[in-house]
């Protein structure tokens, strides 16, 4: 049985805005990340960790959301920061098949993510 999607939103420090997904990121729940997601960069927020520990699967659809919010993030402010906390191997994987490791920042831990959102 699959862990059912969960989003927690948290606010540290420094402006940074962390979203905390749990379970499956696909077609059926990527809403569920887009919309706080575009409503947090439309109202200014330019400091973003995406952390996927509790993370079992993300499809396409997922994927597109995390790309289309980065661009923003980084279209949208010059100072604008998106890192991606991911320790499972399964999605890591995907991420650098998929090439997103290349262009995002992605972490094994939620503590290097910070780090990284801290030095930019």
């Amino acid at each position: 049985m699959t862990t059912p999607f969960t989003l927690e939103i948290e606010q540290l420090d420094g402006d940074v805005k962390v979203f905390n997904l749990q379970g499956e990121l696909d077609h059926a729940t990527a809403p569920e990340l887009r919309e706080p997601l575009d409503t947090a960069i439309n109202h200014g927020a330019h400091s973003f960790l995406i952390d996927l520990s509790d993370c079992s699967f993300i499809d396409s659809t997922g994927l597109s959301v995390l790309v289309h919010a980065r661009s923003r993030v980084l279209d949208d402010s010059q100072a604008g920061r998106f890192e991606v906390c991911c320790p499972d191997a399964q999605i890591r994987r995907l991420l650098e098949i998929t090439g997103i490791d290349r262009a995002f920042g992605v972490h094994q831990t939620r503590d290097e993510a910070l780090a990284a959102l801290a030095a930019a």
